[in-house]
């Protein structure tokens, strides 16, 4: 008898469940397509805190759990010319596409898996990696123990955050304050033509470029960040390069970009949810960001637990868009299009075990997510074995193509030219 029942998911994940990640690795050594099958099986097995039984909605947060129905579809074909070819493959053409919210792909030594945003972002993308590999074993136990803690997360992270320390909802307060100032200011019309006629019909069209920083690029960066920008995260001097590289490249790049920062922190050890449980904060970067501007209004907002605030704030929006309907995807973009940058680090990969790299080919190594929106360029990279991996989401009916790639490649070749 089929396990078929409804589950009560978060509303972080419904939030996400509109749109999908892609990841590529390789070349690795792949087991054979049985083998991979089976250890998905044992992953939809261990029941609802692994994520892969689910079958995401966008108009309800209780989702149904079919370990047989909702597993993942294992396709194997021929190596790519180009890894960056598998993308956006047709690999089901049954229509059970939509039943089967996650699918791999062996593409000879050539990892590709692409799920629903709404089972989760990066927590369950390496997890699920680990297991097709065999880094990580899904019939053991304690892989799922982080992921069974009671409710969501965000009352506990709540609670831990401003409970410990109430002066934050002071500092909270005061962040949001400069944050929203700085917001409405970048985001306010100038006299000009009617909006209206500014806009264009559109349609998504979803397209990614990469670039990969060698691991000799990456230590002169760190070198020149400890000399110049000693006390800066990597992330702001990353994000900083990227913004003016793509900017260089002739891009009309909004000052406002978006942060993604991940809230299991403000969990106690051993938390660890494999749903949603990322927050995306707005910052006025201005035209030029500096590594230490971007890195100060960042750590002013985790101290302050704007984070934390966001993710309740976004499960409440979307609770109340369930009960009032829900707004439809934009079926138009602006004729002068700004790009509205997202940036998103994956940190080291992998977190747990390693990855099976085959041969001496160089690694690699990329996750496409949807972008927000007709005018959202999402930036994300991963670092493994000392190199960056960049890959830039976008729609390419509104971004030129070449266009992102040149302003990406010229973050991830010379990025001190960039920031000097």
């Amino acid at each position: 008898m089929t396990d078929r029942s409804t589950v009560r998911v978060a509303h972080l994940d419904v939030m996400h469940s509109h749109a999908r990640a892609t990841t590529i690795v390789g070349p690795v050594d792949l087991p054979p397509a049985d083998v991979v099958a089976d250890r998905l099986a044992a992953m939809t097995a261990a029941g609802p805190d692994a994520r892969l039984g689910l079958r995401p909605s966008t108009r309800t947060n209780r989702w149904v759990f079919d370990p047989v129905a909702h597993r993942p579809v294992v396709t194997t074909m021929d190596a790519p010319a180009s890894p960056m070819d598998l993308l956006d493959i047709d690999v089901d053409s049954t229509g059970a596409a939509e039943a089967r919210p996650t699918s791999v792909v062996l593409a000879g030594d050539y990892l590709r898996t692409d799920h629903n945003h709404g089972l989760g972002e990066v927590a369950f993308t390496l997890l699920l990696h680990g297991v097709v590999l065999g880094t990580i074993d899904p019939s053991d136990p304690n892989v799922w123990r982080p992921a069974r803690r009671r409710g969501n997360g965000i009352a506990t992270a709540a609670l831990r955050t401003f409970g410990s320390d109430p002066r934050r909802l002071w500092a909270l307060r005061s962040s949001l304050s400069r944050a929203d100032a700085a917001t409405t200011i970048a985001h306010t019309p100038l006299a000009g033509p009617d909006p209206v006629a500014a806009q264009q019909p559109w349609t998504p069209d979803r397209t990614a470029v990469f670039s990969r920083m060698p691991p000799e690029t990456v230590a002169q960066l760190r070198a020149w960040r400890d000399n110049d920008a000693p006390g800066t995260s990597m992330f702001a001097v990353v994000a900083a390069a990227l913004h003016r590289g793509l900017r260089s490249a002739g891009l009309d790049v909004d000052d406002v970009a978006t942060v993604t920062l991940d809230v299991r922190k403000y969990l106690a050890d051993g938390h660890v949810p494999l749903a949603n449980f990322v927050s995306g904060l707005e910052f006025d970067l201005g035209p030029r960001p500096t590594p230490r501007r971007i890195h100060g209004m960042v750590a002013t907002a985790v101290a302050s637990g704007r984070p934390v605030a966001n993710v309740a704030l976004n499960s409440a929006r979307t609770r109340v868009g369930l009960l009032t309907g829900r707004p439809t995807a934009p079926a138009t973009r602006p004729r002068a299009p700004r790009a509205r940058l997202l940036f998103s680090s994956l940190g080291k990969v992998p977190r747990q075990g390693a990855i099976p790299w085959r041969g001496t080919a160089d690694p690699f190594y990329i996750v496409h997510n949807d972008p927000t929106g007709p005018e959202g360029i999402t930036v994300s990279w991963a670092m493994i074995d000392g190199s960056m991996f960049t890959a830039a989401s976008f729609h390419g009916n509104v971004f030129d193509r070449a266009q992102v790639q040149r302003g990406l490649d010229s973050a991830t070749s010379d990025p001190l030219h960039l920031l000097r």
